[in-house]
């Protein structure tokens, strides 16, 4: 076993019994049961077909995100869908959102969110739910007959198969029963499941009632993304879809997005961060065959910056990077297929501490933030790394 195998995930190809709604095999990192001590539940689903996903909800203490966006990231905004999301405060007041672009959606804790109507698919939509603890879980509301509310706790990573009891539940989805509505193709819309069914009532009011009026709180929390174009050549894709953390969302406790990767570079220098960790994603450009993956990666990793180690990718892999541990630089050594990068750093602000020399040649620590990064051209913009500054060097 290498020195630093155990921050290393190559995904497994994840298959499902949810029929053509969903593209298979998907990519799934599911927190501790992946990489002991990670503080993430991610993964990436390509949806094919209209259907209602999802039911009411919150998060006790945890935030999550949702991604919707196109399937080929080389072509990321090639977007044609409407999607219909429930979000609020007040169980009873949920506020339905259309979704029509590229959209991250923030889900503070306490914030109940759901269901997910994908109304029209003119287009596979990626989805993603990106959710920062080890273990995931949801908190759902119940109302019995006589008027008593309960909260059943749902979905914790200790949730066993309902066939094998030995496994850890995937949501393959072969318990649940496929029951509820039918597309104009006879495909399913809705799925039922034996434990779940308190929820199906609220749903099917949620579906078909009107919405809460819009109050516009929650507008704060909705993020479209707009076309990122760079000057990087052939490198990258462009234009590419970026979030920047705090600057574009006040208390937001994330920041990245992808960076499509065409062609051979090297990114990056050796830094460390010195109290978050991050997740640095490597997987094919095309979320419907994820697996499609044709490249060979090196990523330097270390406790020391003079004595690192160089791990090499060849298929779909997620690297857990904790705090302290110097990495990078990354080679992007040969590329025969585009490679989907996705840096994720739990935090509103990335930043990085870098090793350089001094005036008298000693070493010294520097820190680094994006928001703090200013356009080299125009000091009053923040630096987006769009390439222009290295490209006339």
């Amino acid at each position: 076993m290498g020195q630093f195998d155990e921050y290393i995930y190559t995904l497994p190809k994840d298959y499902h019994e949810w029929g053509s709604t969903y593209a298979s095999p998907r990519a799934y990192f599911r927190g501790v049961e992946s990489i002991w001590g990670a503080r993430l539940n991610m993964g990436f689903s390509a949806v094919l077909r209209e259907h209602v996903a999802q039911f009411p909800h919150i998060h006790h203490a945890v935030e999550e995100y949702y991604w919707f966006l196109g399937t080929d990231l080389t072509r990321i905004f090639d977007f044609d869908a409407e999607i219909e999301f429930w979000f609020g405060e007040d169980p009873d007041a949920l506020e339905k959102f259309t979704i029509t672009s590229p959209t991250l959606v923030r889900i503070p804790p306490g914030f109940w969110h759901g269901p997910i109507n994908y109304k029209r698919i003119g287009k596979p939509v990626t989805f993603s739910s990106m959710y920062f603890d080890g273990e995931s879980s949801k908190i759902c509301r119940r109302v019995h007959p006589d008027g008593r509310v309960d909260y059943p706790y749902l979905y914790t990573n200790q949730k066993r198969c309902t066939f094998d009891k030995t496994k850890a539940c995937v949501y393959c989805g072969r318990c649940f029963e496929r029951t509820h509505g039918r597309s104009s193709e006879g495909e399913t819309t809705y799925f039922n499941h034996p434990k779940l069914a308190f929820t199906n009532a609220w749903i099917e009011k949620l579906l078909t009632s009107p919405p809460a009026p819009r109050s516009g709180k929650y507008d704060q929390y909705i993020f479209t993304f707009t076309p990122e174009y760079h000057q990087w050549g052939d490198t990258f894709a462009s234009p590419r879809a970026k979030f920047r953390g705090v600057t574009q969302m006040p208390g937001v406790k994330f920041f990245g997005g992808f960076s499509v990767v065409m062609g051979p570079n090297v990114m990056e220098v050796p830094h460390f961060h010195h109290a978050n960790e991050e997740y640095l994603w490597f997987t094919g450009a095309n979320i419907e065959n994820i697996f499609d993956f044709d490249a060979e990666i090196e990523i330097s990793l270390g406790w020391d910056p003079d004595n690192m180690r160089t791990i090499t990718i060849t298929e779909p892999t997620v690297v857990r990077v904790p705090p302290n541990l110097w990495h990078c630089p990354i080679n992007f050594k040969r590329i025969g297929k585009p490679v989907g990068f996705l840096p994720v750093y739990p935090d509103g602000d990335w930043s990085k501490i870098i090793r350089q020399k001094d005036e008298n040649g000693e070493n010294e620590y520097v820190y680094e933030a994006a928001s703090l990064r200013r356009c080299v051209y125009d000091g009053s913009k923040q630096c987006v790394y769009c390439g222009k500054c290295f490209t006339d060097k």
